[in-house]
């Protein structure tokens, strides 16, 4: 059917090709405020937006930490003591809802470019509610005019209501079928944990953290030492920020389970780049090669172990 579009950024018309170009931000930037991470305010570079040969939308989000200690943590992480902030280039696919992170550029002060690294090359979908489905909603074109005139002509039922959450009508109809059927399964199996456990894990997929924590704790009063669900709802805790009762999940985790190798790599992680803690991050990584010398995860634990056994040395 024909498509009326109702609005489209003007820059996202001008066709740039950039082969064998490097992509820059603009030069005169105007850097819009996103919503920010637990970690970083965010904001996006409208100037920026570009549409690349392949028809994808590119744009460039500039991560500024929230303090010292998020901007210490993100120092650490890119192994660069001057890390002031960094640039992240994307290029979305507006129809697919998909994503390539190409760049990452880090900033130390002066803005002075420190490093430059590369991204992927392979599409990742853009999850409902995050940061990048913000800069997608922002700079993509707005398609729905006709569709919408069409339902209005053609109306569909309702099923058990509308969808009130702002973050239920971002989700696909077939994610919001399959959270409709493990409600409905929780209802009439309300003492299953199983039930509550994927129903949990089928927030965590669609990126409600709220949601998902509140199925696992239902889950857990049946379940109460099921380490996979205790670790689940521990990743769920940090993406809120709620590092204390992330780091309760893991750790109670392994002390039923010492071989427990995931939240023994999630207790690591959490004490070096959310709780600024290296000393206690080293130990917990050296713990865990004690267990797991060959894995890919391994090597990557060595690695964190090499740069900042380094740094505190």
């Amino acid at each position: 059917m024909p498509t009326v579009i109702r609005y489209i950024p003007l820059h996202a018309l001008l066709l740039v090709f950039l082969i064998g170009i490097l992509p820059c931000p603009a030069s005169a930037v105007q850097w819009q405020s996103l919503s920010g991470t637990s970690r970083h305010k965010v904001a996006l570079d409208e100037e920026s937006v570009r549409l690349t040969p392949l028809g994808r939308l590119a744009v460039w989000l500039r991560f500024t930490p929230l303090g010292v200690a998020q901007q210490k943590a993100a120092a650490r992480e890119y192994g660069e003591k001057g890390y002031r902030l960094h640039l992240e280039y994307y290029e979305i696919d507006c129809s697919e809802q998909s994503a390539i992170l190409g760049l990452i550029d880090i900033f130390g002060t002066a803005r002075a470019r420190l490093k430059r690294l590369k991204g992927g090359t392979q599409p990742e979908a853009i999850i409902p509610g995050s940061v990048l489905d913000m800069a997608a909603q922002r700079v993509c074109p707005i398609l729905d005019d006709e569709a919408n005139e069409e339902e209005q002509e053609t109306p569909t039922p309702d099923v058990d209501g509308e969808k009130d959450s702002v973050a239920d009508k971002r989700l696909s109809a077939e994610t919001l079928q399959k959270i409709e059927d493990l409600v409905k399964r929780t209802v009439a199996e309300p003492l299953n944990p199983e039930a509550w456990s994927l129903l949990g894990n089928s927030y965590f997929d669609a990126d409600l953290p709220v949601e998902a924590i509140a199925a696992y704790n239902r889950a857990l009063v049946l379940r109460p030492d099921d380490t996979n669900i205790l670790n689940d709802q521990g990743a769920m805790y940090r993406q809120k920020g709620e590092f204390a009762n992330a780091l309760a999940n893991f750790e109670k985790a392994v002390k039923i389970d010492p071989y427990n190798l995931e939240s023994l790599y999630n207790i690591g992680y959490l004490y070096a780049f959310d709780l600024n803690n290296i000393p206690k991050a080293l130990e917990i990584w050296k713990r865990y090669l004690v267990l797991d010398k060959v894995s890919e995860t391994a090597r990557q634990v060595q690695s964190f172990i090499d740069r900042y056994q380094k740094d505190k040395n």
